[in-house]
């Protein structure tokens, strides 16, 4: 190989990963599906504004809400009634402080 040919061949794989296998006809097929595909998907989300109530933020906060009313009521279980209140309370803690962080994020947001 020429040194002429061997520049060539280095430009046309500069951004290759040297230590991957060479692609198949279908691999390549596959990956540029992946990318339409992809492509398609951000073309079509979206994007909630800050401070929205998604899925995510409802699962989160009362996920968590749940864990945390759960560790609580466990630590405090030996006095029975008490325990109950006590996990009520900081699960109905955690959840309050999750909806005023969103507020809090979403005036801030309003603010920009």
């Amino acid at each position: 190989m020429s040194r002429e040919e061997r520049r060539a061949y280095q430009r046309m794989t500069k951004k290759q990963d040297p230590y991957a296998l060479p692609s198949t006809g279908a691999a390549r097929a596959r990956q540029q599906q992946l990318e339409r595909r992809k492509a398609r998907r951000a073309a079509t989300t979206v994007a909630t504004p800050p401070g929205a109530l998604s899925r995510r933020f409802l699962v989160w906060a009362l996920g968590g809400g749940a864990a945390v009313g759960l560790a609580a009521f466990s630590l405090a279980w030996p006095r029975m009634p008490m325990a109950a209140y006590v996990g009520v309370g900081l699960a109905a803690a955690w959840v309050v402080a999750a909806f005023a962080l969103r507020a809090y994020v979403a005036r801030g947001a309003a603010r920009r």
